[in-house]
């Protein structure tokens, strides 16, 4: 059953989390909103002796949104940037010590010698950072670094990736980080303390009910860590189909605050799920048998001239890897548990492939009963492609299975 409802158009945004205490702290640009969670949290008539599943993360929207409910959940994400903000979003924190190292950062930034003894050879990094401002973000690591307080590693770090965009001659536009040469710069330090304290303002004014045992971890959706029957509900949103990369996307937070090398970046992009056509076959996919749906959209985009000849193959594969994840879902999902995934249809070579349509096809041959699919908002395809295939309306959906 699908059901258009426009009411959801902005909760399968980050629009609203952008003014939400916490959530703002960062937030991913392909998120939704805390307010689609907790209508989901009702739908599934979940409570506080639940458990919930985001087998995708992101800036742990799920995580934060269910231990505001009482409800506790854990999140896996392949990014350690995921991971880092989504637990620093959960953490109780001591207002008084944050109020002391602030004092103490400071000093540092008023009278630290610029050093760039600390810096990677990241190339991207001298690219779109002024020495000064580069110089200024390690000092600030390096003292984050030292810090024995877990907590205060959490809070400190999640400011310092927060800003680093802002403090950038480059912006995130889609499933790319574009440089942009004559950006004007703000001042690094009153920037990073703005949201500090804006941030600490966040924590003094919280009613989040950190009672809940609530985490997220590495790990990998094609092969979830958790034993059968774990979990109460799955929320997530999966990688679009749109060729985003977001180990370039948010490559900046990655070479600062996780990875040692562009090698090490280049190892993590091989291993993300094949939405992007630099993703590479990671698991098996024993049992995957092609949708006829799907099969009847490659044959037609085979007669194309595509203008990137690897998107054939990053097709296949993405509904392969989706498979590897639905066949975890339904593994760890209790009986009569619910799975929710929101998910976008795509367009290449002007042929509209129904993702949210494919997946229910999979996940119904893995168990998952298909409950319904609400359409969140049409999406036109690219001015680019208009021109060449006319209008053609792309739905973004939440897609719900239930677990007999």
């Amino acid at each position: 059953m699908t059901k258009e409802i426009n009411e959801f158009h902005l909760l399968v945004t980050p629009h609203q989390n952008k003014k939400l205490p916490i959530y703002r702290w960062y937030h991913f640009n392909h998120s939704f909103s805390r307010d689609l969670v907790w209508y989901l949290i009702d739908k599934f008539n979940l409570n506080c002796g639940n458990i919930i599943l985001d087998p995708f993360c992101g800036s742990g929207t799920t995580l934060l949104a269910a231990q505001e409910k009482g409800i506790s959940a854990i999140g896996i994400d392949i990014l350690p940037l995921s991971v880092f903000i989504s637990n620093a979003k959960l953490q109780n924190y001591n207002i008084d010590k944050i109020k002391y190292k602030i004092e103490e950062l400071n000093k540092l930034l008023s009278n630290h010698n610029k050093n760039t003894t600390l810096i990677p050879e990241f190339k991207i990094l001298h690219k779109v950072f002024d020495p000064d401002v580069l110089s200024d973000i390690f000092v600030v690591k390096n003292w984050i670094q030292k810090m024995e307080d877990k907590k205060l590693k959490y809070f400190f770090f999640t400011a310092l990736l927060s800003i680093t965009e802002k403090v950038a001659l480059a912006r995130k536009d889609g499933g790319f980080l574009r440089i942009v040469p004559d950006k004007k710069i703000p001042d690094f330090k009153e920037t990073l303390f703005i949201k500090i304290n804006e941030m600490l303002s966040d924590i003094e004014h919280s009613n989040s009910q950190n009672n809940t045992k609530s985490k997220a971890q590495i790990g990998d959706a094609r092969k979830i860590c958790f034993p059968s029957s774990s979990f109460d509900a799955v929320i997530t949103s999966p990688p679009y189909l749109n060729r985003h990369d977001y180990t370039r996307v948010y490559i900046l937070e990655l070479a600062i605050a996780f990875l040692k090398s562009e090698g090490e970046i280049k190892r993590l992009r091989y291993k993300t799920l094949r939405s992007h056509v630099e993703a590479k076959k990671v698991f098996v996919a024993d049992g995957y048998k092609e949708p006829i749906k799907l099969k009847e959209i490659i044959e037609k985009l085979e007669k194309e001239t595509l203008p990137n000849k690897h998107v054939i193959p990053m097709i296949k594969g993405y509904f392969e890897d989706m498979y590897l994840v639905l066949k975890e879902v339904a593994r760890v999902l209790k009986q009569r548990g619910f799975a929710a995934f929101v998910i976008g249809d795509v367009r290449y070579g002007g042929f509209l492939i129904p993702v949210s349509d494919i997946l229910v096809e999979i996940g119904d041959s893995l168990g998952l009963t298909h409950q319904e699919t609400l359409v969140a908002r049409l999406r036109g395809n690219s001015p680019q492609q208009m021109g060449k295939f006319g209008k053609i309306p792309a739905k973004e959906s939440i897609v719900i299975w239930k677990k007999q």
